[in-house]
């Protein structure tokens, strides 16, 4: 048997009977921001935080709510801003009310405010249920019996109020306290929350009464307090009195709670105390933290937070830490983001994104509460985000998706929904999905990787433009999806196809040949064919080209196991032949890889130091040759000099044979005269009896090559020499030349290119 309820009847009610009981009578005005009768929920009149926070004003904060409503009272009258009463220490009730400590000539706000906080009832809630039951807190002149029974304690509707209980702070405490007593034992009264309820329309049983399902406790009180809801007339006229079977107790709480603080649902399912900083979810009898600001926001549909009494968050069982996974009454699990509701077709996917499909795996909302939630599409094994990533979300990880072609390649399907990165912010990475043998960057930044061979290279920037990015990239990949893939050697721009010995570098937007040997031991980042196919061949890199990197203007001469700077743009020039050189742009770290020579200085020119008087010839890049005499220079046609660092100079290799007449071009030999060089046909070499002194490519495509040399020379004197034997042999006259040379000219040389040949007999 359950137990009796004490009916307390309300103003409203009490107004209908004003005839057989005489009580006094409210007729409120409509405020300028009305309650709207539709918005009346019978089952949730008021939520559990708000009705239950023992927090919610002050006695401050009371007090001007007071003076707010009534300015000024009418002469002669205590109004209730103004009225004060001793009240009388009360021990604490467990499980309900704490102690409350009595004071001398309280004034009602502190009443309302210590009463609130003692017994965890919302200030503005007793302040509306004094509002309802007598008009007290709008009245501009009460009288004695109003302020008797103030909220209606103890007032049942068929006698009179039990004397036991009058009086102001009495009514007051006492209606607190009862409040409670309902939510310490809620099945104890003949109205409960969670369950679907017979309430009557009026006293009169005739009325009749509809079934309604209860939300929430505070409700449930209110129907326990006064057991009556508004029929429809009652609603129609909201401000006003219906008809014979409308009551009015339970509206007007709503409608003047609206009224005056706004909505009676707001708050209803996040909370926290003034306290604590955690804020929670409450759902039935449970409540789930919330760890974060991304949690926070996911379930921001359920209202803005409210702050209640830790003695009601005490009432309520504490479960998981709230995840994304939520669960409605009808047992349909959900995926909430971005104010969306995205319900699991599996068990196996809500496991995969981190839920369970047990308690323990997901928050139990109400359909109340998932209504405020927007509908979403099913939810799918892949992730879109709205800051452009896309992952495999698997047994509670998530797989970063390079592209669409990686999607499918790993036989998942096709489209994926869009939600926030906070959606999966707690998920942790798992391998990423991606295809062989592209370039991916890294979301965020102007970095790259090649993938391939189960690695990612991290690509060089000074590959970058040779390897077309950032347009050859096919994808983006987070930093964090990066690091979990192998690291392999930095991509520098050289590829090899496996099985083949040519090693290709990108540059250009194209792929080189190189053909040199400085590449031997640099590693090449293996590449099948199909990849090099994609980069259209520019050429082939031999020793003697010219190539620079992107950030930097230092032009390198290739050799053949290193690298030569070009000190300035006439040593560039003399190194390409005098035309303009072809520079090709390759990457930083293919440079910084290779050995490096000297500074190339200006081939085939005279150079010397401040502090050595030796002059030497600049041999292309490959040593430097003293002369001992201008003429053998000037012979040759080289004629400029200039100065240069004594340490530029040391870091040439010094040829062991000085400068003379006899020069070497790869395999043909020259003689230097009147300014050129003069091929010297092999038959005849022996006839010259120089120190022949090799110069390199560089040098050699620089001189100016004269007739070729014959049997016979002349010096500056005029005396012409037939060279024979080993030695130049005087020829007399004109005629004889003539009959000896048979039509061959003479060479002009250098009195020192003559005195070295052995004078022999007239010829």
């Amino acid at each position: 048997m359950k137990r009796r309820l004490v009916v307390i009847p309300t103003v409203a009610i009490l107004s209908l009977l004003a005839g057989l009981l005489g009580v006094f009578t409210i007729t409120p005005a409509e405020p300028a921001s009305a309650a709207v009768a539709s918005e009346f929920d019978a089952g949730n009149i008021i939520s559990d935080a708000l009705f239950f926070d023992g927090a919610a004003l002050s006695a401050g904060d009371v007090q001007a709510t007071l003076s707010a409503k009534v300015p000024s009272c009418r002469a002669g009258y205590t109004c209730l801003k103004d009225y004060r009463q001793t009240t009388t220490s009360r021990a604490a009730v467990a499980g309900r009310c704490d102690a409350y400590t009595g004071a001398a000539n309280e004034l009602a706000s502190s009443i309302i405010a210590k009463v609130g906080a003692a017994c965890g009832i919302s200030q503005k809630a007793i302040l509306v249920l004094l509002e309802k039951e007598q008009g007290l807190v709008s009245d501009t002149f009460p009288d004695s019996g109003q302020y008797r029974s103030a909220t209606g304690y103890a007032c049942p509707d068929t006698a009179a109020c039990d004397s036991q209980y009058y009086g102001f702070f009495n009514q007051v405490y006492n209606a607190a306290l009862q409040f409670k007593r309902y939510a310490a034992n809620p099945a104890g009264w003949n109205h409960v929350a969670g369950r679907v309820n017979a309430i009557r329309y009026n006293p009169n049983a005739a009325c009749g009464s509809s079934n309604v399902f209860i939300q929430n406790q505070a409700t449930a009180g209110l129907y326990n307090y006064t057991p009556y809801q508004p029929n429809a007339a009652a609603l129609a006229n909201l401000y006003g009195t219906g008809d014979g079977c409308s009551a009015y107790g339970n509206r007007n709480f709503w409608r003047i709670y609206t009224d005056w603080f706004g909505s009676t649902t707001a708050g209803t399912s996040l909370v926290r105390t003034s306290s604590n900083a955690t804020v929670y979810i409450v759902s039935g009898a449970n409540k789930y933290p919330l760890t974060s600001q991304a949690m926070l926001t996911a379930y921001a549909p359920l209202g803005p937070v409210g702050f209640v009494s830790q003695a009601y968050l005490d009432g309520f069982s504490t479960m998981q830490a709230a995840g994304r996974v939520m669960r409605s009454p009808g047992g349909t699990i959900y995926f909430t983001d971005a104010s969306i509701k995205l319900p699991f077709g599996s068990c196996g996917l809500v496991v995969d994104y981190g839920g369970k499909c047990d308690v323990s795996g997901f928050v139990q909302l109400t359909d109340d509460q998932l209504s405020g939630f927007a509908n979403g599409p099913l939810m799918g094994p892949v992730l879109g985000t709205t800051a452009g990533s896309r992952y495999y979300v698997t047994l509670g990880t998530k797989r970063e998706i390079l592209d669409n072609t990686s999607q499918a390649a790993a036989g998942l399907p096709s489209g994926f929904n869009v939600l926030t990165e906070d959606a999966v912010s707690a998920l942790p990475y798992a391998k990423p999905i991606v295809r062989d043998a592209v370039f991916a960057t890294q979301r965020g930044t102007a970095n790259y990787s090649y993938l391939g061979n189960s690695a990612a290279y991290p690509v060089d920037a000074g590959a970058v433009a040779g390897a077309r990015l950032p347009s050859a990239s096919v994808g983006s990949l987070s930093a964090n999806s990066l690091a979990i893939i192998p690291k392999g050697s930095t991509f520098n721009g050289i590829v090899q196809v496996p099985g083949a010995a040519t090693k290709y570098v990108l540059a250009d937007g194209g792929s080189y040949v190189w053909n040199t040997g400085s590449t031997a031991a640099l590693p090449a980042v293996a590449v099948p064919q199909t990849f090099l196919d994609a980069y259209p061949v520019k050429g082939t890199i031999v020793a003697g080209s010219m190539i620079k990197t992107q950030t930097s203007a230092t032009v390198y001469i290739v050799m053949a196991d290193k690298l030569f700077p070009v000190g300035a743009w006439e040593s560039l020039v003399a190194l390409a032949g005098g035309k303009d050189p072809v520079i090709s742009t390759v990457p930083n770290s293919l440079v910084a890889a290779i050995p490096k020579g000297p500074v190339a200085l200006t081939s085939n020119t005279l150079v010397l130091s401040t502090n050595n008087a030796t002059v030497y010839l600049v041999n292309g890049v490959t040593n430097k040759i003293a002369l001992s005499n201008f003429a053998f220079a000037n012979e040759a046609g080289i004629t400029g000099y200039s100065f240069t660092t004594q340490e530029r100079l040391d870091a040439y290799p010094t040829s062991t044979t000085l400068l003379g007449f006899g020069l070497t071009c790869g395999s043909t030999d020259y003689v230097s005269a009147g300014g050129s060089v003069h091929k010297l046909d092999p038959s005849l070499k022996a006839l010259y009896p120089f120190t022949f002194v090799a110069l390199d490519q560089y040098t050699c495509q620089l001189l100016s090559v004269g007739t070729p040399a014959t049997k016979f020379i002349r010096t500056p004197d005029g005396s012409i020499y037939w060279l024979d034997a080993g030695k130049k042999r005087p020829i007399s006259s004109m005629q004889r030349f003539a009959e000896l040379s048979q039509g061959a000219t003479y060479l002009n040389v250098h009195p020192l290119f003559a005195s070295a040949i052995p004078t022999g007999p007239a010829a």
